[in-house]
């Protein structure tokens, strides 16, 4: 019997920068390294990190989920 991959393993395995920047965050936190900020454009405190450039996985922006899908979905109009 073969074993279908997770949708998660399957994004993990097509997108390893992101998932590797992503990881980065959360260990961060965790240690002390990176402290959650509020959300640059509301100030709600509940944020998200987000990455502009994979390669650099410390240069975050904090932005609310309102804000962080609405910046992704303008990025996918462009």
């Amino acid at each position: 019997m073969t074993h279908k991959p997770s949708p998660q393993m399957k994004w993990n395995s097509e997108h390893l920068l992101e998932m590797l920047a992503h990881q980065y965050v959360r260990s961060a936190l965790k240690r002390g390294l990176l402290q959650r900020q509020p959300c640059e454009v509301c100030g709600e405190a509940e944020t998200d990190a987000h990455h502009d450039d994979y390669d650099q996985p410390r240069k975050v922006r904090w932005l609310c989920r309102r804000h962080h899908q609405q910046h992704h979905a303008e990025r996918r109009k462009a």
